[in-house]
């Protein structure tokens, strides 16, 4: 498919959201979720006039919100700390607690990110016959 299906830009992604990932690994996650989203909600958000596809902002954030959660839980579930956000530490017998993500048992299991990012979809569902 063409750049001109992008809910979001690599560049507009990185306008939203702060990462050091690559831009290509960056444009597969787009890629994947615009799928996911369009076939989740049988809805190609195509402009019924002209046929170009238009996005409402809503779609557009939840994207954004998805990817930065995404590269948050990356960085978490990783073994590199530096990335981990730290919840407490303690310096005398040095003790670091890194924060989770509480979210993690409310996943929508469809999209890999919590609900509270993805129920946005559910109002641009259209019926499939």
């Amino acid at each position: 498919k063409g750049a001109s299906l992008m809910i979001l830009t690599v560049a507009e992604l990185k306008q939203l959201i702060t990462t050091d990932k690559p831009e290509f690994a960056l444009q597969v996650m787009l890629e994947g979720l615009e799928e996911l989203i369009i076939k989740y909600t049988s809805n190609n958000f195509r402009n019924r006039v002209t046929g170009e596809p238009e996005y409402p902002s809503s779609i557009k954030t939840a994207v954004a919100e998805i990817v930065a959660w995404k590269l948050r839980n990356e960085a978490i579930n990783s073994d590199e700390t530096e990335h981990k956000p730290v919840q407490s530490e303690t310096i005398s017998r040095h003790s670091v607690t890194y924060a989770s993500d509480n979210t993690e048992s409310d996943i929508d299991e469809r999209f890999g990110a919590p609900k509270k990012y993805t129920a946005v979809f559910n109002q641009y569902m259209r019926a499939r016959f």
